[in-house]
């Protein structure tokens, strides 16, 4: 029960980090070097929080017995960060979740499922499935809820489609994007692909975590892994390590904490996926990050726009967020996550 609400937890903090990295990165003028001073802050808060606590030798010698492929959870973890970086101005928001989240939960099944990164196997049984499955249906309804539409078919073009020609059209900021039809294809199979390295990073975080006898030490090995691979990035994507404007008078101080937040979220992942497993550790969080991320939108915290609740819309009144039917979606993923327990 207190791993299941630990879990939740460190969802919730996830739209909280999204929502105070946005702001500095804002102030920056790049979400990856925003992403980067994000790192930092974390790095040192983890660094600090190890020296506190021990326990000491801080490697201890059974690091040395763990496969070293546990030591990439960092890398991991930037690849999913980049990722959603590069499929926003590709798929539009809506997908830029929906396709990550669809990998998350697949990878999380198939690792408990398979015993892969030394985790304890977990055979794979009809209610495992149905558990997982009404789980991701539930996270698509809550993350895809205003964006469904309630009109005949018979607005639709002859071809069944929306769109015409070989090209879709995403959204981003309110821009359209036109996007050629396998193009998205593509883009989306990385988007589930990029959510299957962020389960991959929870399980060798719990792998970490035990090799080093500290969740707390894992997140410090992977910050600094993370660190320096996104360093690299930036230095290919953006050429710079300027911070814009962040260090101007006049920027909120919150706009710094995204770091510590992340610390908490990684230091939590490590601690879960050794007890409950990778797959249930995801399906958790996903629902604290899904859940907070709703809160965070309804009552416009940090900056953020305040979006009304309203209910389903009926045919021919203009669409509005169907903001009723995700917290349906919020409830079906619970019902989901605790078949899947079962």
């Amino acid at each position: 029960m207190l791993q299941g609400l630990l879990g939740i937890f460190s969802g919730l903090i996830t739209p909280v980090q999204t929502a105070v990295n946005t702001r500095l990165g804002r102030s920056i003028g790049s979400p990856l070097r925003a992403s980067l001073v994000s790192f930092s802050v974390g790095l040192i808060a983890m660094l600090t929080l190890t020296l506190l606590l021990g326990p000491y030798p801080l490697i201890p010698a059974t690091a040395a017995n763990g496969p070293w492929w546990m030591w990439f959870a960092g890398v991991f973890g930037v690849t999913f960060l980049t990722g959603n970086v590069l499929l926003l101005p590709k798929l539009g928001s809506l997908k830029t979740v929906i396709m990550p989240v669809t990998g998350q939960i697949v990878m999380g099944l198939l690792i408990d499922a398979f015993g892969w990164f030394g985790t304890t196997a977990q055979p794979i049984s009809p209610l495992r499935i149905a558990g997982a499955a009404i789980t991701l249906v539930g996270f698509l309804l809550a993350v895809a809820g205003p964006n469904l539409r309630l009109r005949p078919a018979i607005d639709r073009p002859a071809g069944g489609s929306e769109n015409s020609g070989d090209s879709e059209k995403s959204e981003t900021d309110g821009k359209a994007v036109h996007v050629p039809g396998s193009a998205t294809v593509l883009w989306s199979c990385a988007g589930i692909a990029f959510g299957m390295c962020s389960a991959v990073q929870t399980a060798l975080l719990g792998k970490l975590g035990v090799a080093l006898g500290s969740p707390v030490k894992a997140s410090l090995a992977s910050f600094v892994v993370g660190l320096i691979s996104l360093a690299i990035v930036v230095a290919f994507v953006d050429r710079t390590y300027s911070l814009g404007d962040a260090l101007k008078k006049g920027n909120p101080w919150w706009m710094w904490v995204g770091g510590l937040l992340g610390a908490m979220l990684v230091m939590c992942n490590a601690y879960l996926s050794a007890h409950i497993g990778t797959g249930m550790t995801v399906m958790l969080v996903l629902l604290g990050q899904v859940g907070g991320g709703l809160l965070v939108d309804r009552f416009g915290l940090l900056g953020v726009p305040r979006k009304p609740v309203a209910g389903i819309q009926y045919v021919g009144v203009p669409r509005k967020p169907v903001a009723g039917i995700q917290y349906v979606g919020v409830l079906v993923a619970i019902v989901g996550i605790v078949l899947k327990a079962m």
